[in-house]
């Protein structure tokens, strides 16, 4: 999980690399479900608000 702290720290264009690295692990976590059957569902719900961290930090910065 990331430190909403750690988010800030970032420049925006590290922010948006860290965006897409969250959607490929999630998306590799969705294609382990879909082969094992077995999914950790508290890894997926904390890539998701991982990627909500960073996409609200994101906003915040195109609004200023």
């Amino acid at each position: 999980m990331i430190n909403y702290k750690d988010i800030k720290k970032l420049d925006t264009v590290e922010i948006e690399n860290k965006i897409k690295e969250l959607k490929d692990s999630l998306l590799k976590a969705k294609i382990s479900k879909l082969n094992q059957g077995d999914f950790d569902t508290n890894t997926y719900t904390k890539i998701k608000k991982d990627i909500a961290r960073c996409m609200t930090e994101v906003n915040l910065r195109v609004k200023e």
